[in-house]
C-alpha cells in the first residue's frame, strides 16, 4: 500500500506538470533540421550549375523544361515552405489535448513531403 500512494500521486500530477510541451519549440527544431537539408540541396544544385556552366538565376515558378531548372524550382519551393512553417504559431498544449499536436504533425508532414519532392528532383538533376 505504501508503494501504491506515490504511484497514484505521480499519475495524477505528473501529466499536468512534466508532460506540458511547447509546440512552437518543436516546430522550430524541425524547421531547423529541414532547413539544413534544403541548404545542402541548394549547395548541390549550385555545384551542378557551376560544373555545367549554367549562370542563370534559380527558377521561381513552375513549368521548368530541364531537370536542373525543375530541381532549382523544388528547392526554392521547399525553402519557402520552411519559411512559412517557421512563422506558424502553435499554442502550448498539454499532450492530452491532441488538437494542437495533430495540427503541428500535419503541417510538418506536409512540409516533409515538399522536401522529399525537392530531393527527388535534385536526384534527377544529378542523373542528367
Amino acid at each position: 500500500m505504501r508503494f501504491f500512494l506515490p504511484v497514484v500521486f505521480l499519475l495524477i500530477f505528473l501529466p499536468n506538470t512534466v508532460l506540458a510541451v511547447d509546440l512552437n519549440q518543436i516546430n522550430q527544431k524541425n524547421c531547423d533540421r529541414f532547413e539544413e537539408n534544403v541548404l545542402r540541396m541548394a549547395a548541390i544544385m549550385e555545384e551542378v550549375r557551376s560544373r555545367k556552366g549554367i549562370t542563370e538565376t534559380r527558377v521561381a515558378f513552375g513549368g521548368s523544361d530541364t531537370p536542373i531548372k525543375s530541381a532549382d524550382y523544388y528547392v526554392n519551393f521547399a525553402a519557402e515552405a520552411i519559411a512559412f512553417q517557421r512563422v506558424q504559431s502553435f499554442d502550448s498544449l498539454r499532450l492530452e489535448k491532441s488538437t494542437g499536436l495533430f495540427s503541428l504533425r500535419t503541417s510538418l508532414e506536409t512540409l516533409k513531403g515538399k522536401i522529399v519532392n525537392a530531393k527527388n528532383a535534385v536526384g534527377k538533376a544529378l542523373n542528367e
